[in-house]
């Protein structure tokens, strides 16, 4: 659902309580760019030609790659993918939307009450097939009435699944419901406000090693990898608003959808739709200028568009800039000179 601008800010102080949930078609601005190749590598594997797109805001800046990747990199990191045993990711905020998470949560209780249920200890009432908190119910009164039946492992894997859809409630606030809204899509959530959400995986060694070495041909100064993740989004999937708790983003398609999956940032002056094409890639800031504290930038605020048909593929590299705090204390007239992320990208 594409917002209002009345929607959008609500109020700064509205705008403020999102934030504390989140702690957790582009215009371009021509023949901006530059060219590297990877030593050691192909000399036609990347291409880092970089197009700076106008938001009409001076933050975030946010840099589209259209041909970051040639298609023979993309085909040897998709085999990559493949032949590899991936391994899922956990603790990610917008986890507590999962659908799938909600239905292996069920099965888990079931699964640890199934022996009370076989001895017929489990009141008839707790079965009833509308109530969709049914396998929850039973596992609370399993715990109340017989704990001494159940191990306490069970008893702890339980405690913690209840932990995750009491997160889930704080979404349910006027706060979480505005943030919610503020997607370009239309959401269709059930019962429980849970999502069909983009699949999250460890990024493979050799993938992470390649992207790394493209982080000095694109931005001056000492960075480190925060986190690097693969998604994968089949037919339905999308992802939640967010803010990523970084300094800088890198994104790139390895394979794009026939349909949906943008990369949408919602409360721009003008909210954007950048399509992901295989091969392309896009950086973005998420905190604000660098000779300040790390604090987050609203307006980075972006979310993975519902994938309508096919499955889209990307790889994502959060970045933070570790130069911030030493080269301040050390340096008065560097830090000056780097006021903005506009003066750590090589490409501008």
């Amino acid at each position: 659902m594409r917002a209002s601008w009345n929607l959008l800010f609500i109020s700064w102080k509205l705008m403020a309580k999102i934030q504390t949930l989140l702690l957790v078609a582009p215009i371009f601005l021509g023949s901006r760019h530059c060219c590297f190749s990877l030593s050691g590598g192909s000399p036609t594997a990347y291409n880092l030609k970089a197009n700076l797109i106008e938001t009409n805001n001076p933050e975030p800046i946010i840099l589209c790659f259209p041909e970051i990747i040639s298609t023979h990199k993309i085909t040897e990191m998709l085999n990559t993918i493949e032949t590899n045993k991936l391994v899922p990711t956990k603790s990610y905020q917008e986890d507590v939307f999962s659908k799938d998470a909600w239905i292996q949560e069920d099965i888990t209780f079931r699964s640890i009450t199934r022996p009370l249920e076989q001895d017929n200890l489990i009141p008839p009432e707790y079965y009833s097939a509308s109530n969709d908190d049914a396998a929850l119910k039973i596992f609370v009164y399993a715990v109340t009435n017989h704990q001494n039946k159940i191990q306490e492992k069970d008893i702890i894997r339980g405690a913690n699944i209840i932990q995750r859809r009491q997160a889930l409630e704080r979404w349910k606030s006027e706060e979480g419901q505005a943030l919610m809204q503020l997607s370009l899509d239309e959401r269709t959530a059930d019962g429980h406000h849970t999502l069909s959400l983009g699949k999250r995986y460890e990024m493979p060694s050799s993938i992470l090693l390649e992207l790394q070495q493209l982080i000095p041909r694109i931005l001056t100064g000492s960075w480190t990898v925060n986190d690097a993740t693969l998604v994968k989004y089949s037919e339905g999937d999308s992802q939640v608003p967010h803010i990523d708790p970084c300094d800088a983003t890198l994104l790139i398609c390895l394979k794009s959808c026939e349909q949906g999956g943008a990369t949408c940032f919602p409360i721009l002056q003008e909210p954007r739709r950048f399509e992901n094409k295989t091969g392309c890639g896009f950086l973005f800031f998420s905190s604000n200028a660098i000779a300040a504290d790390k604090s987050r930038n609203t307006l980075s605020l972006h979310h993975g568009g519902k994938v309508e048909k096919g499955e889209k593929i990307v790889v994502q590299v959060m970045l933070d800039f570790e130069d911030r705090c030493e080269e301040d204390n050390r340096d008065h007239q560097k830090r000056k000179e780097r006021a903005t992320w506009f003066d750590v990208v090589k490409c501008l």
